[in-house]
């Protein structure tokens, strides 16, 4: 038996068959163009770099986000740290020291009179306030010189009515182991004494030096003039008069120091 005779495929008839099924489109010319255009844009666009929720830190970043060790940080930052730690210390130990200071009366005076007198003062001064002194010896403040001749020594009289107060009666009495000339004001609710001692009585206190303090409460100013101590103290049940107040009239009438009645001059001694 023979085998079939094979046709050639120059055969013009099969290659335009072939053509036609070769070329025949597959899908609508329309949505073919579609799919090109987004393509095409979908090649232009950058892609989108994602963006992660939350990721974690790598090494290099912790290393630079961690607090720079003390021994590692410049000379100024250590400069500024331990002069805020002296001033700490030094702010609580003057804190301390104010704390357990003993009291002072004032810078002067603190050496100058001993508390023991300021003590005799202010003691004699409540007695005629609450009017257990001894009686008064005058009652007129321009017989008040008198009172030189008791002591022996000046007296000052204190012109005080110039400033409202009210002359009640001078008298000698002891202020201590001294026998003192008293003059005796009021004036509202407050009261004062003025005392003449003599300067023995404060041997380290200098001549016309002012010492003035508050001393249990009273307000007291003072000055040693040419043989006597002359003081101003005083006192004032609802806390009106002030040390500036007793400093004034002292500095205001320290010129009123009774003079020796025989030579015309300050009497010494």
């Amino acid at each position: 038996m023979e085998d079939p005779q094979v046709q050639s495929f120059d055969d013009p008839a099969l290659k335009a068959a072939l053509r036609r099924a070769l070329d025949q489109e597959r899908a609508p010319g329309d949505l073919r163009e579609r799919i090109r255009a987004m393509a095409a844009s979908s090649a232009a666009a950058p892609a989108a770099e994602p963006v992660p929720y939350m990721r974690a830190a790598t090494a290099t970043e912790e290393a630079a986000d961690a607090p720079i060790p003390m021994f590692r940080r410049g000379p100024v930052f250590k400069f500024a740290a331990a002069a805020v730690l002296v001033l700490g210390l030094g702010s609580l130990g003057y804190q301390v020291y104010l704390a357990n200071r003993p009291p002072t009366y004032s810078a002067v005076a603190q050496y100058a009179i001993p508390p023991s007198l300021y003590k005799g003062m202010t003691q004699t001064h409540d007695e005629r306030v609450a009017g257990s002194a001894t009686p008064d010896t005058t009652t007129d403040l321009a017989a008040a010189k008198t009172l030189s001749d008791a002591v022996k020594r000046p007296v000052f009289i204190a012109q005080l009515t110039a400033e409202g107060w009210k002359f009640e009666g001078g008298g000698v009495r002891d202020v201590g182991q001294y026998s003192a000339a008293q003059l005796f004001f009021t004036k509202g609710k407050a009261s004062i004494s003025v005392f003449s001692l003599p300067a023995k009585a404060v041997p380290q206190a200098k001549d016309d030096v002012p010492y003035d303090t508050v001393f249990n409460g009273h307000p007291i100013a003072g000055v040693v003039h040419k043989g006597g101590l002359y003081c101003i103290v005083g006192s004032s049940t609802d806390d009106s008069l002030k040390l500036d107040e007793v400093k004034a009239l002292l500095q205001s009438h320290r010129g009123e120091i009774a003079q020796d009645a025989r030579t015309g001059e300050v009497a010494r001694g």
